[in-house]
C-alpha cells in the first residue's frame, strides 16, 4: 500500500505495495515489474458533499533483487487526484508522501503491501504474485477513535465514508 495525480489519496491509496517475483529469495536475480488498477465508489461529507462518487487508482512498480522497490501510484475521487511515489527498501521505514506517510512492507513470500498513512485512516494496496500472474487488493482501515475516512487531494483533506472497491486487476510484466 499509490500510489501523477490520480489514485485515492487516503492511504492507498494508499499506498501500494510487491516483492522479487515477490518471492524474496536470492534465487531470483532479476527485477519484477508489475502494474495494478482498482475502482470503486465512496461518499464524502465535507468540504464538498457527494454521494457514491467514483474512485479509481492505478500503479506501476519495480522490485529489484536487492530489495529496493520503486512504485508510482495514482488515485482519484471525482475531479480530485493525487500521486504517491514509493522509492525505498522493503521494511518498516516510513517516507513522506502527500498528505501523510508511506511504506512498503513484505506481507509474505509472494506479497507486498503499499501503505498510505493518513490522519484518520490507512489505505493499503496488497499485491500478490504467483509465477507470471498476480492479484491486487485494496483496503481502508479506520484508526481507533476516528469515524470518517480522509482523502487528500494535494491541497486539502476530504472527510468521507468507507470506500467500496468494485474491481481490481494486476499484471506482471
Amino acid at each position: 500500500m499509490h500510489f501523477e495525480k490520480g489514485i485515492f489519496r487516503s492511504g492507498l491509496v494508499t499506498t501500494a505495495v510487491v516483492a522479487g517475483t515477490l518471492h524474496l529469495t536470492s534465487a531470483t536475480a532479476q527485477a519484477l515489474n508489475f502494474s495494478f488498477r482498482f475502482s470503486g465508489n465512496m461518499s464524502c461529507m465535507r468540504p464538498v458533499p457527494v454521494s457514491n462518487a467514483p474512485i479509481s487508482g492505478s500503479g506501476t512498480g519495480v522490485m529489484n533483487p536487492d530489495g529496493s522497490v520503486t512504485a508510482e501510484i495514482s488515485q482519484s475521487l471525482l475531479v480530485f487526484s493525487t500521486s504517491l511515489r514509493f522509492d525505498s527498501k522493503l521494511g518498516p521505514s516510513v517516507t513522506a508522501v502527500p498528505g501523510g506517510t508511506g511504506q512498503v512492507r513484505v506481507a509474505g513470500k509472494q506479497s507486498l503491501k503499499f501503505i498510505w498513512n493518513l490522519p484518520n485512516n490507512t489505505l493499503i494496496v496488497t499485491v500478490n504474485v504467483r509465477g507470471q500472474s498476480c492479484t491486487a487488493a485494496f483496503q481502508a482501515n479506520l484508526l481507533a477513535g476516528k469515524s470518517e475516512y480522509t482523502f487528500f487531494d494535494g491541497s486539502m483533506y476530504h472527510y468521507c465514508g468507507r470506500p467500496v472497491m468494485t474491481a481490481s486487476s494486476c499484471e506482471v510484466r
